[in-house]
């Protein structure tokens, strides 16, 4: 059994995942077998290795294995506003320093965007706080 011309690169890829990600190929290969992959643990390290070709079908059952691995892993990501410690559950859920919280100007509905969780966007401002014209005619001065 010979290389295919895709295996250089989707072993290429998977140990950059596996790198970025803090596995090791014997946690890898640990998950791949739980999934009824054939390989055993050294042939598994020795195709991460580029030494061994290994079928399709068990490539993309270390894809399948790695990617289970990566989406346990708790990921790095950018907070909210409502998640750091200057928001407190006794002012609920209000920015402890301004009193208020500061939904998007004109927007209702629900944030999605490629690899962001959905967000929604509440429309109320609650009263005393600056911003846009409230429905019912309370339109808060800034």
């Amino acid at each position: 059994m010979g290389f295919d011309p895709h295996e250089p690169e989707q072993r290429g890829k998977l140990n950059d995942a596996l790198r970025a990600a803090g596995i090791s190929v014997g946690e890898l290969w640990l998950r791949y077998f739980s999934m009824s992959g054939s390989a055993g643990e050294y042939e598994v390290q020795a195709y991460a290795q580029g030494l061994i070709s290994l079928p399709v079908a068990q490539r993309d059952l270390l894809a399948m294995a790695a990617n289970e691995l990566i989406d346990e892993k708790p990921q790095l990501r950018a907070p909210y506003a409502d998640e750091l410690d200057s928001f407190s559950a006794e002012a609920g859920g209000q920015d402890t320093a301004q009193g208020c919280t500061a939904p998007v100007a004109g927007f209702q509905g629900t944030i999605r965007g490629g690899a962001f969780p959905a967000r929604t966007v509440r429309p109320d401002t609650p009263a005393g706080c600056p911003g846009p014209p409230r429905p019912g005619g309370n339109a808060q001065a800034s």
